[in-house]
């Protein structure tokens, strides 16, 4: 299934950020080499440091296929990670250039779990769990549309 989710801001995106840590064991953004950023990325970077996995130039990441290619950052997920994230922004939507990275997504194991192409206000999360999808309809601000594939 693929839930289709409204910008999750405030409340509503600290909640989703808890869930996306409880379901998942790896996350993920990028950074456009055509894009300029502000100091903040570098920040957001140092401060993940201790769950950083690697980072790959690719052209391909989640909900999206891109030319030029950018450097996709990953990182397990963690307590401390959580809370960074929980309180480095009030909105998904926000998780792009210039003061933040682009796209934060979200892997369990290796499949694509939530998918946040930013810029174009664009988040949906796929999942197959009927417990996920019930743990998802009770954030309390969420607005989202189910599409059974």
């Amino acid at each position: 299934m693929r839930v289709l989710l409204n910008e999750p801001k405030g409340e509503s995106y600290k909640s989703l950020i808890q869930f996306a840590f409880d379901a998942c064991d790896t996350f993920l953004f990028i950074k456009h080499t055509q894009l300029s950023y502000s100091q903040s990325f570098d920040k957001v970077v140092k401060e993940l440091e201790p769950d950083f996995i690697c980072c790959k130039e690719q052209n391909e990441w989640p909900g999206t296929i891109s030319v030029p290619t950018a450097t996709v950052y990953y990182f397990h997920t963690s307590e401390k990670s959580k809370e960074i994230l929980k309180d480095i922004t009030d909105s998904l939507f926000n998780w792009r250039a210039p003061n933040l990275p682009d796209d934060l997504c979200f892997l369990k194991g290796d499949k694509q779990w939530l998918i946040n192409t930013s810029h174009e206000r664009i988040c949906d999360i796929i999942t197959e769990s009927e417990s996920e999808l019930e743990q998802l309809k009770r954030i309390n601000g969420l607005i989202y549309r189910i599409d059974s594939e």
